[in-house]
């Protein structure tokens, strides 16, 4: 099983990449030293949507497996695509990380299709693909894999907003201007009004007047 995701334009808040990451790396951690030898469990997240794809070695240890994850407290939904079968061999497994590059590449050079918001992955030739995107993205996303040459099905697993929302997260955020504040603004005094005066302030109309010359400026230099 393969996967990846553009980070840039992710339309997840912050906040929910840092718990799907935390997320994943939890379940990966935990399931593989749990069911080593059982189960080859690829954990995928996205939005707190948790797809389980793999093989477990019967259906008690498929069972565990999806309790555990649903247990979770992060774990908003979880799809659970988990087979009982044996692991496929290392050529499969090649070819899915082949394919997850190309539906990835397709996705990118595809018109009206948010694929910095999608997220791929595929296992034993089935493309799976998770992500925030509007019904009419969804479905261009899903045309434009399963035309990649290899896939042999598409699995969609997103989650869908409206256009306006859509179009919401497209447009671009307000210019923050930066306001000059008095502690910003570097302030000196005339030395003849004794006035204060600033950069952001007009100067005043005389020529300012030097300090006059202190005892120990008027002393010979001491240099040879």
């Amino acid at each position: 099983m393969a996967s990846g995701v553009a980070v840039a334009t992710d339309r997840r808040p912050t906040a929910t990449q840092t718990v799907d990451r935390g997320l994943q790396l939890e379940a990966d951690n935990t399931l593989s030293s749990r069911y080593n030898g059982q189960a080859r469990v690829s954990v995928t997240v996205f939005n707190r949507k948790v797809l389980l794809t793999g093989e477990a070695a019967n259906d008690n240890v498929k069972q565990q497996v999806d309790q555990y994850v649903r247990g979770l407290p992060n774990a908003r939904v979880v799809v659970n695509e988990l087979e009982v079968a044996s692991s496929p061999s290392f050529m499969t497994q090649t070819q899915d990380t082949y394919l997850t590059s190309a539906v990835k590449t397709q996705l990118m050079t595809a018109e009206g299709v948010p694929s910095n918001s999608i997220k791929v992955t595929t296992d034993k030739g089935v493309v799976y693909l998770l992500g925030i995107v509007t019904t009419a993205e969804g479905d261009r996303a899903t045309e434009v894999a399963r035309n990649t040459s290899g896939v042999a099905k598409v699995v969609k697993a997103f989650d869908y907003v409206s256009e306006a929302d859509a179009r919401a997260w497209t447009r671009p955020p307000p210019r923050r201007t930066r306001r000059r504040t008095a502690l910003s603004v570097r302030r000196h005094r005339c030395s003849r009004c004794r006035a204060w005066a600033g950069r952001s302030m007009r100067r005043p109309a005389h020529r300012p007047v030097r300090p006059p010359p202190t005892a120990l400026s008027r002393l010979p230099s001491l240099r040879p």
